[in-house]
């Protein structure tokens, strides 16, 4: 549907080497947190080092559609009746983007049509269901993918979504997805934007 690129690829062919992506606004807005969870993901040992380390290995269960043991395989049977019983058309996964106006860059997880609407959305596994409150800088995020990629490919995306897979065993796994309107998040993922480049006292690219 559309010339999708890969982060990289993108990065190069609109010059976004120096543009933050959200994780290192957030990180640069945020420096004592950042400095605690790099602590904590130096310890194996660690609850927030295995979690991470589940994150990822649900999200490539998800983004490749394919498990590698018992869990992952209850995982994506549990998201496909959950969740992906309500995506229409998967556009891409995984692909870069890059916002020239508003200088910034990043890697979505989908984009596509869920429940009728299109979509930008993110997979979020965590070991318990998340609260609306948990989920706001994930909600951001999807701001600015979406509005990165209306940008950049002139689509009219509106809706963000969260896919919350919560559980650390087969039998705890369970569901909650988070749906919202793009402008009620835009604002706040731009003001934070803004704050990134007046507080880290970094040069405007040009």
């Amino acid at each position: 549907m559309f010339d999708y690129l890969t982060l990289p690829a993108a990065t190069k062919k609109f010059a976004a080497k120096d543009f933050p992506s959200p994780s290192k606004v957030w990180a640069t807005l945020n420096k004592r947190e950042k400095a605690i969870f790099d602590a904590q993901m130096r310890d194996k040992n660690s609850a927030t080092y295995k979690a991470v380390v589940a994150g990822r290995r649900a999200h490539h269960t998800l983004e490749h559609d394919t498990a590698q043991d018992e869990f992952q395989e209850a995982l994506l049977e549990t998201y496909n009746r959950d969740i992906g019983v309500d995506v229409d058309e998967v556009w891409a996964k995984e692909m870069g983007l890059v916002s020239v106006f508003h200088k910034y860059k990043g890697k979505f997880d989908g984009v596509g049509i869920f429940r009728g609407k299109p979509t930008v959305w993110d997979y979020k596994k965590t070991n318990k269901i998340k609260t609306p409150s948990g989920i706001k800088k994930y909600l951001k995020q999807c701001a600015a993918y979406a509005i990165a990629h209306n940008e950049m490919y002139d689509t009219n995306i509106n809706q963000i979504a969260i896919f919350n897979i919560g559980g650390k065993t087969i039998n705890e796994l369970d569901t909650r997805v988070f749906t919202y309107d793009l402008a009620e998040h835009a604002d706040e993922w731009l003001s934070d934007l803004n704050k990134y480049w007046n507080e880290s006292h970094a040069t405007l690219p040009v």
